[in-house]
C-alpha cells in the first residue's frame, strides 16, 4: 500500500512538473526554464530532503511572468521594486495554485507551495528562506548576463545588490566562492557586493 502512495505522488509531481515546464518557456525572460530548474537545484543542496511543496515552489515561484509576459523591465520607477516583487510573488502563488487544484492536489499542499511562492522575494518561516536563497544563488549562477543585456549595467548592479542582501550568511558564503566565465560579470558582481 505505501508503495503505490509513494508510486502515485511521484507520478503526480512528474505531471505537475511536465505542466510548469510546457508554460515556462512563454516568458518573455529567455532564462525562465533554466533559472527554475536551478532553483529546484539549489533548494535540494540546501535541503535534500525538500518536500514536494517546496520543489513545485522552486520550479514554479516566477511562472507569472510566463502567463502574463510582465517583468521588471516594465517597472520605471526601480524604487517601487518591493511592491512590485510582492505583486509577481501573489501572481505567481495564483497560478500554480489553480494548476495544482486542476491536478487534484491535497489543499493542504496547496496552501503550502502557495505560502512559499508568496514569500520567495522576502523569505519568511524556514523553507521560505530557503527557496529565497536558491533563487538568488540561481541568479547569479545564470542570469546576471542575460540581465545585463537586457537592463544595463546600472539596473544589474541594483539587482545584485537586492539579491546578495536577501541571502543568508551561509548562501552568500556560495556566492562568494562563485567563478564566474565573464570577466566583466565578475567585476560586476565584485562592485554591487562591495557597494552593500
Amino acid at each position: 500500500m505505501a508503495k503505490k502512495v509513494m508510486k502515485k505522488m511521484k507520478s503526480k509531481f512528474a505531471e505537475i512538473k511536465k505542466e510548469i515546464e510546457k508554460i515556462l518557456p512563454n516568458s518573455p525572460l529567455d532564462f525562465e526554464p533554466i533559472h527554475s530548474k536551478l532553483v529546484l537545484k539549489y533548494v535540494l543542496k540546501l535541503k535534500p530532503d525538500a518536500d514536494e511543496a517546496l520543489k513545485i515552489a522552486a520550479l514554479a515561484h516566477d511562472i507569472e511572468r510566463a502567463v502574463t509576459g510582465i517583468t521588471e523591465k516594465d517597472l520605471k520607477d526601480y524604487s517601487k521594486i518591493d511592491e512590485f516583487k510582492k505583486e509577481h510573488s501573489i501572481r505567481s502563488s495564483k497560478i500554480i495554485s489553480d494548476l495544482m487544484k486542476s491536478n487534484g492536489y491535497d489543499n493542504k499542499v496547496i496552501e503550502r507551495v502557495k505560502y512559499l511562492v508568496d514569500n520567495h522575494e522576502f523569505g519568511g518561516k524556514l523553507d521560505a528562506e530557503i527557496l529565497k536563497d536558491a533563487d538568488s544563488l540561481a541568479f547569479f549562477d545564470y542570469n546576471i548576463p542575460s540581465v545585463f543585456k537586457r537592463n544595463g549595467r546600472e539596473r544589474v548592479i541594483e539587482k545584485i545588490k537586492f539579491m546578495y542582501r536577501r541571502l543568508s550568511s551561509k548562501s552568500r558564503k556560495l556566492v562568494d566562492g562563485m567563478k564566474f566565465k565573464d570577466k566583466e560579470i565578475s567585476l560586476l558582481v565584485k562592485e554591487a557586493v562591495s557597494q552593500i
